[in-house]
């Protein structure tokens, strides 16, 4: 490559960085660039080859490092999907690439954070003492986009060293109502994808035929169960699958199955009198920074677990009648943060927001941007090989 090229690509790549909005990337940028270029410079000027020859060389491996750490931490990342919450859309051991850049990449809080690096500090006794803790305040750089309903992100839960992989339900401020499987943002009824699963109770007119039929839409048949006495039979479909075998000939009386009330349901949040289930929530406003609350019975309910885990220094309480943060009597609360609602899709086999509850902004790590290659049901796929994933 010539000068000018040379000079060409470098002024575009910073012109497009620029163009998004990517300050941050275009001085990370030009600091490399600079600091490749000098530094191949002043080596040209060891006198002796072999000398020469060594300082090179550690110098690129250096470099070649810190470039590497660069793309990890702050534009892309792999992850590997550890469950089936998400079938149809991804699948357990699906590899996928993750972008930090377009919402903005979150700066590393400890030492622990940094990829490659932290493993210094793993022989450390006294750094893993605090393997836990954030070391620095929370920051995010600049993205060129916004998380949008519908995205399918990958977050971590709670504990830094666990994540999940969830499609982005409703955003900060939205209004959120699950009624009867149905997800109804802001009053409209919505469907992120046809991938999403739900369970169906159907009865069998020709059981030959319905397992030809299934083997033709790729369903797995060791996934059906018999459901009653009544010789109705339940499986997960998704809405394609739905579609198609509504129409079939060989089944008969199709119909979704929704959560019945239990006490025993583990939800984030349980409203006096309510009777929530997975399938029946809300409506519920997901927090937003700057949003207030009145502080009543339902809004405590609903509110206090992303409260107390993720409001930095506050704990709100009920004690004799009334309601108290940091000990003091309050009617009223205003976020300090924006909160997201997760859920999977599969819907009926999915740990997500429904009861683990809001997921604040700054726990979000990117967004999956394509699977990368996959091993689902311990065979490589090549049909999943660099799929795009919406």
């Amino acid at each position: 490559m010539s000068k000018k090229q040379k000079i060409y690509t470098i002024n575009s790549i910073l012109f497009l960085l620029l163009l998004l909005g990517l300050w941050w990337l275009s001085l990370l940028f030009v600091v490399l660039v600079l600091l490749y270029f000098i530094s191949l410079k002043l080596i040209h000027l060891i006198a002796y080859p072999f000398l020469k020859k060594i300082v090179k060389g550690l110098f690129l491996f250096l470099f070649i490092f810190s470039v590497a750490i660069s793309i990890k931490l702050l534009l892309f990342d792999i992850y590997k999907i550890p469950s089936s919450s998400m079938n149809d859309t991804l699948f357990t051991n699906d590899v996928i690439v993750v972008n930090k850049l377009r919402y903005g990449p979150k700066l590393p809080r400890s030492p622990f954070d940094i990829p490659w690096v932290n493993i210094a500090f793993y022989f450390n006794a006294n750094a893993r003492e605090r393997i836990k803790e954030h070391w620095w305040s929370y920051k995010r750089l600049s993205g060129y986009s916004h998380i949008k309903n519908g995205d399918i992100l990958v977050y971590e839960y709670f504990n830094k060293s666990n994540f999940l992989v969830k499609r982005c339900i409703g955003i900060a401020g939205d209004t959120l109502l699950i009624e009867n499987g149905r997800t109804i943002l802001n009053q409209k009824t919505v469907s992120f994808s046809n991938n999403i699963k739900k369970r169906y109770r159907f009865k069998v007119v020709d059981k030959k035929q319905m397992y030809k039929e299934l083997d033709r839409l790729s369903i797995d048949k060791r996934m059906i169960r018999n459901l009653d006495a009544n010789g109705f039979l339940m499986c997960v479909f998704n809405k394609n699958d739905y579609k198609n075998l509504e129409a079939s000939p060989f089944i008969d009386s199709l119909q979704q199955i929704t959560a019945s009330y239990s006490q025993k349901d583990e939800l984030f949040a349980k409203p006096k009198d309510s009777l929530w289930t997975k399938d029946n929530l809300g409506p519920i406003v997901i927090p937003k920074k700057g949003m207030s609350i009145i502080l009543n019975s339902f809004n405590y309910e609903v509110y206090k677990t992303a409260i107390n885990s993720h409001e930095k220094s506050v704990k709100i309480q009920y004690k004799n009648g009334e309601f108290l943060i940091n000990e003091k009597k309050a009617t009223t609360y205003t976020f300090k943060q924006n909160y997201h609602f997760m859920m999977g899709d599969n819907r009926n086999g999915s740990y997500d927001s429904r009861f683990i509850g809001f997921i604040p902004e700054q726990n979000i790590i990117g967004k999956v941007q394509c699977v990368l290659w996959s091993n689902y049901q311990d065979k490589f796929q090549w049909d999943r090989l660099f799929k795009k994933v919406e």
